[in-house]
């Protein structure tokens, strides 16, 4: 379970990936970006808030050879060993995604990596980093204020209640690749966010096998208990399944 309240955003590094297929350019910035209350309330809101809302499947960094070699496990290995490093290994991250934005479906738009802190995450206090990335642009007005009139503006902006990728990579896990969330909202180019750019597969923690195990509960009931019997049959079935369940993560807690 993660608990975000207490997070704090420690430090913000800004750059914007265009597609490289379509010629468009990687901006990097010199420096990070400074976040007074204000903003840093708004930023933390607009990062964390799909994380809250959505169901917990965890990720981890994988690789066909050696995680070694998995840049962005690299990066952020480095950023937990030297939180000074975010700039530089925000570049590095930057560039990666760059490098894999040539679909023409993709679209180009702001990256953003943060340093996070105050992270609880199974009930324990973690650190971690936050990549995120607003693409889609919306219209909005703004007003500007002449002698004796008042103008209306249209412009174009980031929605800021609706993030288009993320990821948080836990400080924990480090040997089989971190414990990862991801949100995506767009659907069309998620083997781009995930696999290309992420290079993640599924955690195959205790949650992992439950779901997977209730899954198969589910697809039983239907494919054999439901033909057999009826709907009431189905539930009654799952709801055995669920109870089991409870009560062996209560005997584990009571055990251990």
């Amino acid at each position: 379970m993660i608990n975000l309240f207490n997070t704090r955003i420690e430090q913000l590094a800004l750059h914007r990936v265009g597609n490289k297929n379509k010629g468009e350019l990687l901006l990097t910035s010199a420096a990070t970006t400074p976040l007074d209350d204000e903003l840093h309330a708004l930023l933390k809101e607009f990062f964390l808030k799909p994380f809250r809302s959505k169901e917990e499947t965890y990720y981890s960094f994988t690789h066909e050879q050696d995680l070694e070699f998995h840049e962005l496990y690299a990066f952020a290995k480095s950023i937990f060993n030297t939180p000074a490093s975010l700039l530089d290994n925000s570049k590095k991250i930057a560039k990666q995604l760059y490098e894999q934005s040539v679909h023409p479906h993709i679209r180009s738009g702001e990256l953003y990596v943060c340093y996070l802190d105050n992270v609880m995450l199974d009930n324990n206090k973690v650190d971690a980093i936050g990549i995120f990335k607003s693409e889609l642009k919306q219209d909005f007005l703004q007003f500007e204020e002449g002698e004796d009139d008042l103008r209306i503006l249209l412009q174009q902006g980031v929605n800021l209640n609706k993030l288009d990728k993320g990821a948080i990579i836990f400080n924990t896990e480090e040997e089989t690749g971190y414990k990862i969330l991801s949100v995506d909202s767009n659907r069309y180019d998620a083997k781009y966010w995930l696999e290309s750019f992420l290079g993640v597969d599924v955690f195959e923690d205790e949650n992992f096998f439950t779901k997977k195990y209730l899954k198969f509960c589910q697809d039983f009931a239907k494919e054999v208990v439901l033909p057999a019997e009826d709907k009431k049959e189905e539930v009654m079935f799952m709801n055995r399944s669920m109870n089991y369940f409870a009560k062996m993560m209560i005997l584990k807690k009571v055990l251990f």
